[in-house]
């Protein structure tokens, strides 16, 4: 019996420590981990720039769908998101993964509450560069109207640019009809700045109609194609998204199996096409 102890504590041990699976370990990681994810953010942020520089030496230049045709004479301005585009919740996804949960609205105001997201690399130099050029810098983001005063203190604890006088962080829900869809948004900056470029990780950040089948997505995206990369940029986001929601069906409240069961019949299909 005495013989078989090492083992009988090797076996013990083991299974204490034993890690639980998690659908967002490997993305979670590539984005806080990979230098692959910072050079691709931070190469993103300088074709910005280069964009930002062209697009404020024409007077014709406009980003937004919802801009109307005599935007000339208005000042500039650009749109950009702040969750995985120029603030980094990896901590928050870690989270989750280390206490083998997923997100739920409870949870993740408690982290925005926090104000301790980190800039992503590249993000403070660009928009400092665009305040500095005269550009007003909007946040147009889905997080809620009540913590927009913590979302404020995490963008200054950063060193992003707020205007003064002027409400530049348009939440969800701040006012009637300002919903998910970020059009509304959008066009509520269009009435009064020329919109030069949008920056953001999900469809949603530059289109209208991004809740639907991924074919049709990548349909509504193709639309656009000469807007990516020159008037729209968009930053990679494995974790989450309305990507993800399409896979099934938007039902964000199945159980989790559920949606795992979704996303497994869409193996069994050929990739979407280029």
């Amino acid at each position: 019996m005495v013989g078989y102890l090492p083992l009988y504590f090797l076996l013990l041990v083991t299974s204490a420590h034993r890690v639980p699976p998690h659908d967002n370990l490997n993305a979670t990681l590539w984005m806080s981990h990979a230098a692959e994810y910072r050079m691709v953010v931070r190469e993103i942020y300088a074709a910005a720039q280069r964009s930002l520089d062209a697009a404020l030496a024409d007077p014709t230049w406009h980003a937004a769908l919802e801009q109307g045709e005599d935007a000339a004479g208005l000042p500039p301005a650009i749109i950009v998101d702040i969750d995985e585009t120029v603030l980094d919740n990896t901590p928050y996804q870690a989270r989750l993964v280390r206490e083998n949960t997923t997100y739920s609205p409870a949870s993740w105001q408690r982290w925005v509450r926090e104000a301790r997201a980190r800039a992503l690399p590249g993000a403070k130099a660009f928009l400092q560069y665009a305040a500095g050029r005269g550009v007003r810098v909007f946040y147009v983001t889905n997080r809620d109207a009540q913590v927009e005063e913590a979302t404020r203190k995490n963008l200054v604890s950063e060193g992003l640019p707020l205007a003064e006088g002027e409400d530049t962080v348009l939440t969800r829900h701040e006012r009637e009809g300002w919903g998910s869809d970020k059009t509304s948004r959008r066009a509520y900056v269009a009435q009064r700045y020329r919109i030069l470029l949008l920056l953001g990780d999900d469809l949603n950040d530059f289109v209208s109609g991004a809740r639907t089948s991924p074919s049709e997505r990548l349909s509504l995206a193709r639309r656009h194609e000469d807007a990516w990369g020159s008037k729209w940029f968009l930053f990679p986001n494995p974790t989450y998204g309305s990507w993800e929601g399409a896979l099934y069906d938007f039902e964000y409240r199945r159980p989790t199996e559920e949606k795992r069961l979704k996303k497994h019949r869409y193996l069994l299909d050929r990739p979407l096409p280029e």
